[in-house]
């Protein structure tokens, strides 16, 4: 849970001015403030200016202006390397004050700049209410409800951190910096060997052995507190060079981090064997189907040679083909022949055509077709093409086509003439103008 303190001064100026800093933060930081936050603020006048309006209205024995909230969150909580997360913080404030200190001034100073870095709001609230001119209440500055308040909110945004979590790699923040400055850490070169020597190894005692190759030593150690946990001791230091070497190299696992712990080693190791497993049985079925494979000979069809002209005799004729059949089975994709070659023997100079048997009537269909203009698809013999009664049947059916196709353009061009007349004229004016027309038209046909 976060760390919650409070205390309260006469001296409200001064305490804003130790908020905002000057210059840099402390421990080394570059800014003071990471994030500053107002609440009941106007902006582009200064903090102090706004509250002193109010702190001159107080009662003259009402001598605290302000009281000072700091909350500070655990690593676990929030990372001072995320920006997000000190954006966080500032909204816990925030919200901090606009809940349980309605009416009143107040700025969040969100900041990283203490000595272990974390991230921590010193909240710098007005003790006068602005309509009633009057100070908190003893609830308003007693600790632990001030505690209780903060959880309440932070527990919105994130997991409390009661002490108990565990870190997988612990660092300190001498160790952090170190590392910022490219400078060696003897216990990150520690936990780099000892990964080392577990990815090359198959079994917790298989680790234990190959530790000293890799210049760890290691002592197993089991206790009623903490139950099995490791010692381990870096003896390569030649990473040190020429600076001093400490006489102690040694931490215990569950001061790294539970990356290191006795716990996390054998659950590593479980997990590789059970991947070994399924690795192996995988293989063993691989093998298998190989086996298989092996033992089975495939015999590949003999393609024998086909000439253009006999694959051409295979092939049904045009008027075997069943249009009705074609289409039912239309979603079956044809097997693809290639290119088809018809090859005429060099002796056959002509190809007789095809004479029916008996006369061919004509289809009465033929007789209304509209759309199609030729009608040489009629089959006939050489002797009916020279009746004068087919001759007939040919010229009747074409005028006809010609009528048709006069007295519909004709119908075109008059509806275009009558479109506007037809807009003014109601419903009944235009079912008369169409039944007369349907009368002048079999008056017509009647007349042919």
């Amino acid at each position: 849970m976060a760390y919650t303190r409070v205390t309260r001064t006469a001296n409200g100026h001064g305490a804003l001015m130790y908020a905002y800093g000057k210059g840099k933060g402390h421990n080394g930081s570059d800014v003071r403030n990471d994030l500053i936050a107002n609440v009941n603020i106007l902006p582009g006048v200064p903090a102090e200016i706004q509250m002193q309006k109010y702190w001159n209205r107080a009662r003259a024995n009402h001598k605290t202006q302000v009281i000072r909230v700091v909350q500070s969150f655990s690593i676990n909580e929030l990372n001072p390397d995320e920006p997000s997360d000190v954006l966080t913080a500032s909204m816990i404030g925030q919200e901090f004050a606009h809940t349980y200190y309605p009416d009143r001034q107040a700025v969040v100073f969100t900041q990283t700049d203490g000595k272990s870095h974390l991230i921590h709001n010193h909240i710098i609230i007005s003790d006068t209410d602005m309509t009633s001119s009057k100070g908190c209440d003893k609830q308003q500055y007693y600790q632990p409800t001030l505690a209780q308040w903060t959880n309440e909110i932070a527990g919105q945004y994130f997991e409390l951190d009661f002490g108990n979590a565990k870190t997988m790699d612990k660092t300190t923040q001498t160790e952090r910096a170190k590392r910022a400055l490219g400078e060696y850490v003897w216990k990150d070169d520690l936990k780099s060997r000892i990964t080392e020597a577990l990815n090359e190894s198959e079994s917790e005692e298989d680790w234990i052995k190959n530790l000293p190759a890799h210049g760890v030593n290691i002592e197993v150690h089991d206790s009623k507190k903490r139950g099995k946990y490791y010692t381990y001791e870096l003896m390569d230091t030649d990473g040190f060079g020429d600076k001093k070497i400490p006489q102690n190299l040694k931490s215990r696992s569950y001061k790294l981090g539970t990356l290191y712990d006795a716990e996390h080693v054998q659950e590593y190791f479980s997990e590789k064997e059970i991947e070994h497993k399924l690795h192996g049985n995988r293989n063993e079925d691989n093998e298998h189907v190989t086996a298989q494979e092996d033992e089975t000979n495939v015999t590949l069809p003999v393609q024998e040679d086909v000439t253009p002209g006999q694959r051409a005799a295979m092939l049904p004729d045009a008027d075997d083909w069943d249009e009705d059949e074609h289409e039912s089975k239309s979603d079956v994709k044809r097997p693809v022949t290639g290119r088809v070659e018809i090859v005429v023997p060099d002796d056959v100079t002509s190809v007789p055509h095809y004479r029916p048997s008996k006369n061919v009537k004509v289809r009465e269909s033929y007789l209304n077709v509209d759309e199609q203009d030729d009608i040489d698809d009629l089959v006939l013999d050489k002797s009916e093409d020279k009746s004068s009664d087919i001759l007939a049947m040919r010229l009747q059916q074409k005028a006809e086509r010609d009528r048709k196709r006069k007295k519909a353009n004709s119908g075109v061009v008059e509806i275009r003439k009558d479109m506007k007349s037809v807009r003014g004229l109601s419903t009944e004016s235009v079912m008369e103008r169409i039944k007369d027309a349907q009368e002048q038209d079999e008056k017509e046909d009647r007349s042919l």
